[in-house]
């Protein structure tokens, strides 16, 4: 059964109002960039089999950027949590410090390379694939997650499967809906509903795409660079 999320009486900050929805959003994004830190801060004071200068520099880079990452989304600014400056950007690097930091976590992610370059404002793809690699991680627990990108026109597609059970059909229609989860889960049901704005504001798209070989399978458009390095 699906359940509504109860939001709290925050004065004037009525129910369904732009403030009440912006201090969700940013809160989301707070809590999710908190957990990568806590992850790379319990690796490094943890016994590993991985160790060594160039180890703890790369986990100490990735701790550096997602805190100025949390940084910005925690000040509040006219343009919102995420800002509104348009870049483009190599996603090759985007993904790979995405997937460094579900990896600090324990999900198994695989990626290749594809020499694509996007539009769009970074912190806003990292919190998307964020939110897409850790609700499979949610909902299909030590499922292996692929990110995989394809150029379709002007548009770079970005697919993330796992092998998990895939998506309930009851879901199917609503998984998109603010607040909208199952009675049985953790979350708050803000996460695919955020991580879809958070698309169309960079001019893309997020679908739920039904995949007979992937357990379940989220498409993301964006932008196409001018140039990138794909044949």
């Amino acid at each position: 059964m699906i359940a509504p999320w109860p939001v709290a009486d925050c004065g004037p900050y009525a129910v369904g109002s732009g403030a009440l929805a912006e201090y969700e959003d940013r809160m989301h994004a707070v809590r999710s960039g908190l957990a990568a830190v806590t992850g790379a801060i319990q690796i490094l004071t943890s016994p590993s089999d991985e160790s060594g200068p160039a180890f703890a520099e790369r986990i100490g880079a990735m701790l550096v950027e997602e805190l100025e990452r949390l940084k910005r989304i925690a000040t509040p600014t006219d343009a919102g949590a995420f800002g509104h400056q348009v870049d483009e950007m190599d996603l090759d690097e985007i993904v790979r410090s995405v997937v460094q930091t579900r990896r600090l976590a324990h999900q198994e992610v695989a990626w290749q390379e594809s020499g694509f370059r996007i539009r769009g404002r970074r912190d806003v793809v990292v919190e998307v694939l964020n939110i897409l690699l850790v609700n499979a991680w949610r909902h299909a627990p030590g499922a292996a997650a692929r990110i995989e990108t394809t150029r379709e026109g002007s548009m770079i597609r970005v697919s993330v499967t796992d092998t998990g059970p895939g998506v309930p059909e009851e879901l199917r229609n609503v998984i998109f809906e603010r607040g909208a989860h199952r009675e049985d889960s953790e979350g708050q049901g803000l996460g695919l509903s955020i991580a879809r704005g958070l698309a169309r504001g960079l001019g893309g798209t997020l679908e739920l795409v039904t995949d007979p070989l992937a357990g379940a399978r989220f498409d993301l458009t964006l932008p196409q660079g001018h140039l990138d390095g794909a044949a």
